[in-house]
């Protein structure tokens, strides 16, 4: 399978290109719309780079994209629509509309999609999906969820495109971060975000205006189930972290997937009810070959390329799928609103 890289930045080079190759894709080239960026990372890896996006299409079987939000909509359109199917960073798109035009090409052209949410390769957040599918917590009570990162949290430091909605979409650390905790959410319990309630801010402003969200905190509704979310991208005091923790009849599991370091940084605790918690180590079985000791990012990616190109060599959509991108962009979009209106809004 031949996979054209889409964008030449820091998580191209880290994750997308070595977690292809470990999964045994060949590299058909780089493009980004900066030429010497992806000249650089395709001299590094032992390819080549393209200056037309339409050439690298026409070299490749699938394109794996890792640009900025506002180009993930008419890249993965292009791709889809010259029959390449798509591996597609989170998240989906900057809004429901964008994403649903993603999933609705790729029906159209019989293509594969994947949105590429991390943790969907993490060994935490497998086992943790494993065991609450086995009833070890019983019937979820509630749920509660943050992502903390200090990454725009100095007042000093550039506005980023991240914190434009032109290119970052509106909903900021909301979209960023959320589409992360979002999924998690989904994938471990299973359930459905249904209503959500939310307030959001900028509290960082810049000479150079940031213009979408640098916190939120979302109430949900997952039918009968009550979450509630942090999120930020201005938390100082601690390296970034993605937890959720989840109270049930018969105990709690609390996770924290892995964010720096190596694959095997996960964490994972369970709690008996009554008690406490204690960690317990991730099920082996979910490495699937991988080393542990293998760097974040490249570690879960690899799992989830193999997923991929699996989903391309059987004709059926791999998990977590482009419905999985839309659905979390449906949360993302329902929070954004709830926030503009500040009322519960149906997602």
């Amino acid at each position: 399978m031949r996979i054209g890289i889409v964008g030449a930045g820091w998580w191209a080079g880290f994750a997308h290109l070595p977690a292809f190759k470990e999964a045994g894709a060949q590299i058909a080239g780089i493009y980004s719309r900066t030429p010497a960026h992806a000249q650089k990372l395709a001299s590094a890896h032992g390819t080549q780079a393209f200056e037309r996006y339409e050439d690298l299409l026409q070299h490749c079987d699938a394109v794996a994209i890792s640009t900025t939000d506002d180009t993930h909509a008419p890249l993965g359109l292009m791709a889809l629509q010259a029959g390449k199917h798509l591996f597609m960073d989170k998240p989906l798109a900057r809004t429901l509309a964008e994403a649903q035009a993603l999933l609705e090409a790729a029906r159209q052209h019989g293509r594969i999609g994947l949105t590429a949410f991390t943790s969907r390769g993490d060994l935490a957040a497998e086992t943790a999906q494993a065991m609450v599918r086995a009833g070890e917590i019983g019937e979820v009570l509630y749920l509660r969820g943050s992502f903390h990162g200090g990454y725009m949290g100095d007042p000093a430091g550039p506005t980023t495109w991240r914190a434009k909605a032109e290119t970052g979409g509106a909903g900021g650390a909301v979209a960023d971060l959320g589409a992360h905790l979002f999924d998690l959410v989904r994938m471990v319990t299973g359930l459905e975000f249904t209503e959500v309630m939310a307030q959001a801010r900028i509290h960082l402003q810049r000479p150079d205006p940031v213009t979408n969200y640098d916190e939120g905190a979302v109430l949900a509704r997952l039918g009968g189930v009550t979450g509630a979310f942090s999120l930020s991208r201005v938390h100082i005091g601690a390296d970034q972290r993605l937890e959720l923790e989840i109270q049930g009849t018969k105990g709690a599991l609390k996770l924290s997937p892995a964010l720096w370091g190596q694959g095997k940084s996960a964490q994972l605790w369970l709690a008996p009810r009554p008690g406490f918690y204690r960690q317990v180590p991730p099920d082996p079985s979910f490495l699937r070959g991988r080393n542990p000791e293998t760097s974040w990012g490249h570690f879960q990616f690899a799992e989830l390329a193999r997923r991929f190109l699996e989903g391309i060599a059987q004709n059926r959509p791999p998990t977590p799928s482009l419905e999985d991108g839309l659905a979390a962009q449906r949360v993302i979009e329902a929070t954004v609103q709830s926030s503009q209106q500040n009322t519960w809004v149906s997602v």
